[in-house]
């Protein structure tokens, strides 16, 4: 009956764990950007931006998505055009990046729920414009949930409470 009853307290256990989902949408996308897509996986959300005919000089775009899900992230922005330096990059107002360089990483950076602005400037690699595409990646830092730690401890009482009721050897005591 015992091991009945702690069955099912572990298959509860699993039953109430869940995988934490990274959740981006767009709600709007600078004209300059003819086409803003994302995809959402367990830990990564990618934002896909592009435009074929990006006009010569500095280019300036914004992309502004919701974050259903706080957590710490690492963020990439690169550009698959050859030549594109990106020269800033903002998230919520606050400069992430300045300089210049193909593409940028940012460690550790804790995201809210809410809406941001997501902004980015680089230069057109060709003096007649040309095309420019690109992404922002975020990775979701994993951090344990709740349920992870419960079962966690559960596991480490159930060892604890096997091992306190394994009966001990009687030592022989000569007399």
């Amino acid at each position: 009956m015992r091991k009945l009853i702690l069955a099912a307290v572990g298959a509860t256990a699993l039953a109430t764990a869940s995988m934490a989902n990274a959740s981006i949408a767009i709600n709007t996308c600078s004209p300059v950007l003819t086409s803003c897509t994302v995809s959402n996986t367990a830990t990564q959300s990618t934002i896909a931006f592009s435009n074929s005919s990006v006009p010569a000089g500095a280019v300036s775009a914004d992309i502004n998505f919701t974050n259903t899900l706080a957590g710490l992230y690492t963020i990439i922005v690169d550009s698959t055009t050859p030549g594109f330096d990106i020269t800033g990059v903002t998230l919520g107002g606050n400069t992430l990046f300045s300089g210049s360089a193909a593409s940028s990483g940012f460690l550790n950076l804790t995201l809210g729920m809410g809406t941001y602005d997501f902004t980015f400037t680089g230069t057109s690699p060709s003096p007649d414009g040309g095309a420019v595409s690109g992404n922002v990646t975020f990775n979701l830092v994993p951090v344990p949930e709740p349920a992870t730690w419960a079962m966690m401890l559960l596991g480490f009482a159930g060892i604890g409470f096997a091992m306190r009721r394994r009966s001990r050897p009687s030592l022989a005591q000569v007399a």
